[in-house]
């Protein structure tokens, strides 16, 4: 019964960790069939530059926007540059120099330097990422963002960094590490980091100009405020279109292009690379960001890429199309006569993306994130392109299979039969018969034949210290074979099939032996942090036995130990933990943005209204001053009037009593100048006396009338004083 107890008891206490191991053994079985993330592209071809497919033993045209990936190998001829764009780092390649892409991941970036000069600028790098440089002398591994050029010299031995800003490391054959900071030039010979010369600084060459000019034009990009810039090409859309937003997706870019019946997916040609499969190469020198990354649109009668709310580490895609006919991967096989045909269309905003390959949810998760509203597909599903015929481009399976330029073989769709077809989600597309169709023909500048047997480059290993040789398998002995005279079609055609079988066969060898590689790699990192562990620890004892007076820096070594040794064991927990942070970061994010736009429309708004109400305000205050200035003018004029009325009237009263005093004054006058004549003596008549009572005296009336016209002058002066007391009181 005890037995019993224990055993459940240690089956429940180890039952969560076993599921938690099982779960992390899942996920990394899933993410191992992953394609990269990440991929490089040539954005300049300055000159005659080549470059082999991994697996391949023949040197073809390097042409723009074709992805390279790991395996693939680069070389510049004499006077010959390129420039080769990752996202958030950029190679600049001179003139006979020879690289090979090593590995090239999400958080990995090593290439090869055999011979020639490289120059890199980094412009970020993130937490766990590797960005190194190897060459047959060391490993050069970025420790910050900065500016570096590395120099091979096979015939002198050597190989000279020079760190223009930021700092790294450079690891030696024996493990040995020296680090490098921003204005410091030094040359290595051997592989054990023998510095033979040092320099603080040198003069830039134009082919440092050169690379000085390309990194100044894609700082002062207009792409880069719409899209990140870990977006491959972005940089290339600022001289061949214009941005403008738009009411329903946002930011869009508008090309430039002045062919009539141009769609997206159809001026250019199909490839087939490992690990993706069928990638479409366009033809226009901005061709890669748009056909990778985003969707497009029809506004109006043009089309716009829509490169929706890329957030940081976007994922690369080989085609961003849905594929009609084919063999069994819809319900309608189109058919132009001589063939089976395949067409497609592109995807619209909002609409999700399926692999044709195998892969992880978390990588079609990563592939649509930002983009889409509906990650669910099924055969019933409708694409908004699906039945316009100006957007679907057709060719004959033969066509598709061989590379050959679609827009010369391009082939026209019924509408009708458009309506007919029903999506399936994962089409069967046709195998590859040969490499892309062959461009016109001309002598290509091919790398010296030594560097095909030169010394295996040193690599530094991610996480570790040291360096380590890498040791390639049997595959990697074969020299690389220069290009083979032109023969007839058919027989071409057919060496052609059969060295494309050989290539898959030996890529599927390729990538077992690097499986192989990368376990042993996984045993040599943990035992060399085993080793880097016990050293570090002798080292604290050394330092805490040489520092025990000094309390204070005793304390913050302790500090830093336990907060290393807290970080080792949360490491683990917050791997499993970075997905759900990440996604909940990123929702937060969008919904801040969402937030701050939101705040800023309400923010025009409400200074869009209170621009208005002072304007209204304005214009009332300017109404009400005019009428009040028009009422005083009015009443102005009117009190004017009235007055001058007045005076007119005042002036005609005082007229009229000025003319009546005149008349008045000139009846006395008359009748002074009447009394003061003789009158006339009367003829004596008898007079019968009268009676004494009715006889007045003489004396008396004399005397009265001289008193009568002393009255009346007074009276007709005080008329006149009077009448100008009035006219005085009037005036007043």
């Amino acid at each position: 019964m005890n037995n019993q107890h224990v055993l459940r008891f240690v089956f429940w206490r180890w039952l969560p960790l076993l599921v938690l191991a099982f779960g992390a053994a899942t996920a990394g079985a899933q993410q191992e069939m992953d394609p990269p993330a990440r991929v490089a592209s040539l954005s300049v071809i300055d000159g005659s530059v080549v470059f082999a497919p991994a697996g391949e033993t023949e040197w073809v045209d390097a042409v723009l926007n074709r992805p390279i990936t790991r395996g693939d190998r680069v070389w510049t001829d004499r006077g010959a540059r390129a420039e080769l764009h990752l996202g958030s780092a950029v190679l600049h390649l001179d003139s006979q120099t020879f690289l090979d892409m090593t590995d090239l991941d999400d958080d990995v970036l090593q290439v090869s330097l055999n011979e020639g000069a490289v120059n890199a600028r980094v412009r970020e790098l993130a937490r766990g990422e590797n960005f190194e440089i190897d060459t047959p002398q060391l490993a050069f591994r970025a420790s910050r963002p900065g500016d570096y050029r590395v120099d091979v010299d096979p015939a002198q031995g050597t190989t000279r960094v020079t760190v223009r800003s930021g700092s790294a490391l450079v690891y030696g054959a024996n493990g040995q590490a020296q680090e490098l900071v921003g204005g410091q030039v030094v040359t290595f010979a051997g592989t054990d980091l023998d510095r033979i010369n040092v320099h603080a600084s040198l003069p830039m060459d134009s082919f440092d100009r050169w690379a000085a000019d390309r990194n100044r034009a894609e700082d002062e990009s207009i792409a880069a405020r719409y899209v990140p810039r870990e977006v491959v090409g972005y940089q290339q859309l600022d001289a061949y279109g214009h941005w403008a937003q738009d009411a329903s997706y946002g930011a869009v870019w508008y090309p430039r292009v002045t062919v009539v019946d141009w769609a997206p997916y159809r001026y250019g040609h199909w490839d087939f690379i490992a690990p993706w499969g069928w990638t479409w190469i366009d033809d226009a020198p901005w061709g890669f960001a748009p056909f990778h990354y985003g969707r497009w649109a029809m506004i109006g009668s043009r089309w716009a890429w829509v490169p929706g709310r890329i957030g940081p580490r976007p994922v690369y895609a080989p085609a961003l199309v849905v594929f009609v006919g084919g063999s069994g991967g819809v319900s309608l096989s189109l058919s132009f006569g001589s063939g089976s045909g395949i067409g497609w269309f592109p995807l619209a905003p909002g609409e999700a993306w399926r692999p044709y390959y195998r892969t992880s949810p978390r990588y079609v998760t990563g592939v649509n994130r930002y983009i889409v509203t509906n990650n669910q597909v099924t055969n019933n599903y409708f694409y908004i392109n699906q039945r316009h015929p100006s957007a679907v481009t057709a060719v004959r399976a033969e066509d598709f299979s061989r590379g050959r330029p679609v827009h010369r073989n391009r082939r026209q769709v019924d509408a009708t039969e458009l309506d007919r077809v029903r999506i399936a989600t994962q089409p069967t597309l046709p195998e590859p018969r040969r490499i892309v169709e062959s461009r016109p023909s001309r002598t290509r500048a091919l790398p010296p034949p030594t560097l095909s047997a030169a010394p295996v480059p040193l690599q530094a290993q991610p996480g570790s210290p040291g360096p380590a040789i890498r040791r390639r398998d049997a595959t990697d002995q074969r020299p690389i074979a220069a290009p083979r005279p032109q023969l007839q079609e058919p027989r071409r055609e057919l060496e052609r099939d059969a060295r494309q079988q050989e290539r898959q066969g030996e890529l599927q060898r390729r990538e077992t032996a690097r499986e192989q590689e990368r376990s042993a790699r996984d045993l040599e990192r943990a035992r060399r942090d085993q080793q880097v562990q016990q050293e570090r620890m002798q080292r604290d004892q050394q330092v805490q036995m040489q520092r025990q007076q000094d309390d204070q820096r005793r304390q913050q070594q302790l500090q830093r130990e336990q907060e290393r040794a807290a970080r080792e064991q949360e490491r683990a927990a917050r791997e499993q933990e970075r997905a759900r942070r990440d996604q909940q970061f990123q929702q937060q994010e969008r919904v801040q943005r969402e937030q701050q736009l939101q705040a800023q429309r309400d923010h025009a708004l409400r200074q869009q209204q209170q621009a208005q109400e002072r304007v209204e305000r304005q214009q009332q205050a300017a109404r009400e001053q005019a009428m009040r200035q028009q009422q005083q003018v009015q009443e102005q004029a009117m009190r004017q009037q009235q007055q001058a009325q007045e005076r007119a009237q005042r002036q005609q009263q005082a007229a009229q009593e000025q003319m009546l005093r005149q008349q008045q004054q000139q009846q006395r006058q008359e009748q002074r100048v009447l009394r003061q004549q003789p009158q006339p003596q009367p003829q004596p008549q008898p007079q019968v006396a009268p009676p004494p009572e009715a006889q007045p005296a003489p004396r008396e009336r004399g005397r009265g009338r001289p008193e009568r016209e002393q009255r009346e002058d007074n009276r007709s002066q005080g008329g006149e004083e009077g009448g100008r007391g009035r006219g005085h009181g009037r005036g007043g």
